[in-house]
């Protein structure tokens, strides 16, 4: 049953003018920084770069990088893959680059990245560099849980379960620890209900019949705002069968991705570049694959209104785990972790809605820290490296959708604006779009569920 009767609330009335940050936070995050730029410019991390090159598409430099990995986490911001991001107007710096030759890993890694605002005819900045996180291709195969008896899990029912998060201490800030302005005693702490950042819960389901020694995809679901933990169930569905099914949950309200729903006030915002969300989710991931058999090449997230928010936040900071994202009613938050490399992403979002604004507006809402879920799709394009802005219909039973033709056959882009659709409406006409309510076709279990193989 999908959580989807608490709606994200924050008013977004008086907007300041946004200045679009993806690194410099009173914590220092581990990695490098780039330079900004006049028409093209080139930036290096510690061992990535990252190029851009102006184009017209109003979106803030944006680089994504791969390089050597060991294969598992590192704090020195050495190798592995970063990206940057930063928003603009006029035309702005936009590029993809790789880094030094690729290599696999079986571990999530770390990154961090800087860049300045774009503005004017031809300027932007891109940055990227990044620690531990896996070159191209992807993981594949199974998962370190595969041939053991399931922990706690069972099929036709969602368990909780608790987990832990380590605070990160007076070392480096890395994804797989609560920064100290989040964890206990920090100024953008938060406890709900004996829950707060380093100590949280998920549920889970198991598909039918089970197999142990059957390697299957995962979804990770997020609802929208309300509630207090623990809260079980799934979360949010995409229509998803045959998957080990997990349910994130919230501290209070709503995810703590971004925004005043992560930092508590806009002043604070630029903390969220190193916000829990992150570190509780690679958390719960690597719990999953060790106590059940997942196919390392098909995980997968998605959610709706907050949880929408999640999963693009998720499609950034931790995109060198999953091999896709579905969101409705999300965005783009200025301050987040930074991009770990391409992911294959579906966006439905509203043209009425004034909660999550699709955007992108011509001034920042200074509580969501966004400009709209359309900067998210733009920001993706060039993530992905797709070439212009050519588009066609996704499916005929879907026809709002547009598929963006100049991505690559791995990385598709699916953007689906509804006419006249506001917050908690995915409707348009007969048509449900998240997940989607042709029969035996959901949209959103399509999208994932027929992605090619990971490169």
């Amino acid at each position: 049953m999908n959580r989807r009767s608490f709606l994200e609330s924050i008013p977004w009335a008086t907007l300041l003018v946004g200045v679009a940050c993806s690194g410099g936070t009173p914590e220092t995050p581990v990695g490098g920084s780039g330079s900004a730029g006049s028409g093209s410019n080139t930036s290096t991390g510690a061992s990535g770069s990252s190029a851009a090159a102006g184009t017209p598409s109003g979106v803030g430099g944006a680089g994504a990088t791969s390089g050597d990995t060991s294969g598992s986490d590192s704090t020195s911001g050495v190798g592995g893959a970063g990206a940057a991001s930063g928003t603009g107007s006029g035309a702005s710096a936009a590029g993809v680059s790789t880094g030094s030759s690729g290599g696999t890993s079986s571990g999530p890694g770390s990154g961090s990245s800087s860049g300045a605002v774009g503005s004017g005819a031809s300027s932007g900045a891109a940055s990227g560099s990044g620690s531990g996180s896996p070159g191209s291709p992807l993981r594949h195969g199974p998962s370190p849980g595969c041939g053991k008896a399931p922990v706690g899990g069972v099929s036709g029912a969602f368990t909780g379960h608790n987990i832990s998060i380590p605070a990160c201490g007076a070392g480096p800030i890395t994804p797989d620890c609560i920064a100290p302005s989040f964890a206990p005693g920090g100024v953008a702490a938060k406890t709900n209900a004996g829950e707060d950042f380093t100590k949280r819960d998920y549920s889970i389901e198991l598909p039918a019949n089970y197999n142990p020694s059957t390697p299957y995809p995962v979804f990770y679901g997020g609802g929208g705002c309300g509630g207090s933990p623990p809260q079980k169930g799934d979360g949010f569905g995409a229509g998803e069968t045959g998957t080990i099914e997990v349910g994130l949950s919230y501290v209070s309200t709503c995810f703590a991705d971004g925004g005043t729903s992560c930092a508590g006030s806009v002043a604070n915002e630029p903390l969220c570049v190193n916000g829990p969300e992150l570190p509780y989710f690679r958390a719960v991931l690597a719990q999953v694959e060790s106590q059940f058999c997942v196919d390392l090449g098909n995980e997968f997230v998605g959610g709706y209104s907050s949880g929408g928010w999640e999963a693009m936040t998720l499609g950034c900071g931790a995109a060198n785990l999953l091999r896709g994202f579905v969101s409705d009613e999300g965005g783009k938050r200025e301050h987040r972790p930074p991009c770990t490399g391409p992911i294959a992403g579906l966006m439905v979002a509203g043209e009425a809605d004034t909660v999550n604004p699709i955007g992108p507006l011509a001034m920042i809402d200074p509580n969501l820290d966004s400009f709209g879920s359309a900067p998210e799709r733009d920001e993706l394009l060039v993530r992905n490296g797709c070439v212009g802005t050519a588009t066609a219909m996704y499916d005929s039973k879907y026809p709002d959708c547009m598929q963006y033709t100049g991505c690559p056959a791995a990385y598709p882009v699916v953007w689906c604006p509804l006419p006249g659709a506001g917050h908690n409406n995915s409707s348009d006409g007969n048509v449900n779009y998240s997940p989607g309510n042709v029969a035996g076709d959901p949209l959103m279990w399509k999208f994932l569920s027929t992605l090619p193989a990971a490169p």
